[in-house]
């Protein structure tokens, strides 16, 4: 099956927005206790740098990845009569395998999710378009926690009960976390990732809506394969998309923005939720007409093809880039937690991206896939696979 390339720049695009998202909080993935509050803001431009990661990139960039494996199965199970839907599972497994290696290491890993949640669209496939674009859209806009919120609007606040109010402590929690963090304690991070961050992950999908969200987007994905986009992207009107999605997106980025504060009373702060959400749908799809047009232009043709090779092995940049963010945070690294303004840490962060960029393109003039994407590969089919180039081609 060919590549396209339009795809794997766009997938390392989103690559892009993850590292800066994820090295603006320090790669830490947690509720942040009180007395750190403000931890990464030392500089007066940090407050900018903040607002600008919080509306411009946080939820913007998993949500190009999410379509994009959504687009993935697509390409994989659901357009070839002939395709095993056992085959896609048993890749999911061992992508939760992945994942969960990785998600001991960095409590933030999204693989273990994926893996999960992609099951879900092994039966899904056999559904119409229609109605895959309809639950789509629902879950991808957060639907059921909005719905949820808004019952809640009409109804008495509920008593807290003694069982619930002397379960575990979140704010205690992440304290404890923290500290594993700030002192090193790499085995002990280790347990902790793999019992109870498990259990923080659930409840961040949960209080995120992501658990919604992330299905929905996949949907989505599979939606935008079924009706062949990814064949004629020639085809679509990308300035009219870009016009269409900028006069929706930005004032919804606007509106969460501005009212989104405790200032607000909760009706106010519901419709700032709702407007987040949609911001994550509408400003995703403007960077990736965006993305498109500057791939198709002959002055930055060249530019965006250089995260091609990046896209072309996410896997191993995703992971790779955790393994960076955590040397240069946890204490059993460089231990900048505490002390790495917001602004640097994006600098960093973009200069690592510059690096990858680099490191994959040197990495495809010598090896057929990445070195995650090729163990990931030879596991799904049984067998290793061909890993170097054949020199004479």
């Amino acid at each position: 099956m060919k590549r396209i390339e339009e795809i794997d720049a766009l997938r390392g695009f989103a690559l892009f927005g993850i590292i800066m998202t994820h090295m603006s909080a320090g790669f830490v993935a947690s509720l942040t206790p009180p007395q750190y509050a403000g931890f990464n803001f030392k500089l007066p431009i940090d407050s900018v740098s903040l607002q600008i990661i919080e509306n411009l990139f946080l939820g913007k960039f998993y949500a190009i990845f999410s379509m994009l494996f959504g687009l993935s199965f697509y390409l994989i199970l659901d357009s070839k009569k002939e395709s095993s839907p056992w085959r896609f599972a048993w890749r999911l497994v061992l992508l939760f395998l992945i994942g969960y290696l990785h998600h001991i290491h960095y409590r933030g890993d999204f693989l273990t999710v994926y893996a999960v949640f992609g099951m879900i669209l092994i039966p899904m496939r056999k559904l119409p378009n229609r109605l895959i674009l309809v639950i789509g859209i629902f879950l991808a806009l957060n639907g059921p926690t909005n719905l949820m919120k808004t019952i809640s609007l009409f109804q008495p606040p509920a008593e807290v009960s003694q069982a619930t109010a002397s379960g575990p402590n979140p704010v205690e929690l992440a304290m404890s976390y923290y500290q594993l963090i700030l002192d090193g304690e790499y085995q002990k991070l280790l347990v902790s990732n793999s019992t109870i961050g498990f259990i923080n992950k659930y409840d961040y999908l949960k209080f995120s809506g992501r658990l919604w969200i992330i299905p929905g987007l996949f949907l989505l994905g599979l939606w935008i394969g079924r009706k062949k986009w990814h064949e004629n992207i020639d085809k679509i009107p990308l300035r009219k998309l870009t016009l269409v999605t900028a006069i929706i997106g930005i004032p919804l980025v606007l509106l969460n923005y501005y009212f989104s504060t405790p200032a607000h009373s909760e009706p106010v702060r519901l419709l700032a939720s709702i407007a987040k959400d949609a911001s994550n749908i509408f400003i995703p799809l403007l960077y990736i007409a965006l993305v498109i047009q500057l791939y198709q232009s002959k002055r930055t043709h060249r530019f965006v093809r250089s995260l091609i090779p990046v896209g072309k092995m996410g896997l191993s940049t995703y992971v790779i880039q955790s393994a960076f963010g955590i040397f240069i945070f946890y204490g059993y690294g460089l231990g900048l937690l505490l002390k790495l303004p917001c602004t640097a840490a994006l600098g960093l962060g973009l200069l690592f991206f510059l690096v990858q960029i680099l490191f994959s393109n040197w990495w495809f003039s010598k090896y057929k896939y990445g070195p995650l994407e090729w163990l990931w590969r030879s596991g799904t089919n049984g067998k290793w696979q061909p890993f170097k180039k054949n020199k004479e081609a």
